[in-house]
């Protein structure tokens, strides 16, 4: 993550907290079975937001380290830490390009939720090739893949109505280039290549496995949800925040009148290994 998602993400740390889901227990104890973790190892949470994997991860190792770009996402993860009593994890402010500057030391395995297509992914785990320990590993949590994606299978009928608001407000399709040389790509092409770009890093030797679940929302939660989204943070959105919000209500008391709408989401986790 660079400066520029930081300023991007400007203002969507209260959202984040209030909208954005807790990954399920299952995603961390499947981590946690599959490396071993016994409470001894050290963590490396990179592109941490607000401690949604770290706080989690915390219960299975003896030490997590958090990294973000932004500070504001670093005031509400130590708040939430200090609320439950976890006194395990240090706050860094810093980036995936300056990983070797920040003086982290060596990790067991490094996380990196819904934050991996930010990066520049190749360059970033060279760095971590630097840090991890030589039986250690790197894990990719995806973004929780919501209802309103395009690829979703079982996508409800609501997140049309979702969809057409964020055509009518954002004008382009937020796009990224993480890795240097690369074109734009849309997340979910990003996302699909994460298990090939780790393929062909140090931590080739790559399994994976998927936890589905699903969340109820209220029109409120759907509408601070988009809030958290980078192309319609409160920082994106600046003075057209208001109208979208107004405009996304109207639209979802109209398809659903009764307001409940159950969004169905797939989390994949990617483990990549040396050897």
């Amino acid at each position: 993550m660079t400066e520029t998602t930081a300023s991007l993400f400007a203002g969507a740390a209260g959202y984040y907290v209030r909208y954005r889901a807790a990954y399920p227990d299952d995603v961390f104890a499947g981590i946690a079975a599959r490396l071993g973790l016994d409470g001894r190892q050290r963590a490396l949470d990179l592109g941490c937001g607000p401690g949604t994997a770290t706080l989690p991860l915390a219960g299975y190792v003896a030490e997590v380290v958090a990294v973000d770009p932004e500070p504001a996402m670093l005031a509400e993860g130590r708040r939430l830490a200090g609320r439950s009593g976890v006194g395990t994890v240090t706050w860094v402010e810093g980036d995936s390009s300056g990983l070797g500057r920040l003086g982290l030391g060596a990790f067991d395995l490094a996380v990196m939720a819904a934050s991996f297509h930010w990066m520049d992914r190749p360059v970033t785990l060279q760095a971590l090739d630097g840090l991890i320990r030589p039986a250690g590993a790197v894990v990719v949590v995806t973004g929780s893949v919501s209802g309103t994606a395009r690829d979703v299978p079982d996508r409800p009928t609501w997140a049309d109505a979702v969809v057409a608001v964020r055509e009518r407000w954002i004008p382009f399709r937020r796009r990224w280039r993480g890795d240097a040389g690369s074109d734009r790509r849309t997340y979910s092409q990003v996302r699909r290549e994460h298990r090939d770009v780790l393929g062909a890093s140090a931590f080739h030797r790559v399994e994976s496995f998927e936890v589905r679940w699903g969340r109820r929302h209220d029109v409120e939660s759907l509408v601070g949800l988009q809030m958290t989204m980078p192309d319609s943070t409160p920082g994106a959105l600046a003075e057209r925040a208001e109208g979208f919000r107004d405009d996304l209500r109207a639209e979802l008391i109209k398809i659903e009148p009764s307001g409940v709408f159950v969004e169905p989401i797939r989390t994949e986790v990617l483990i990549g290994r040396r050897e």
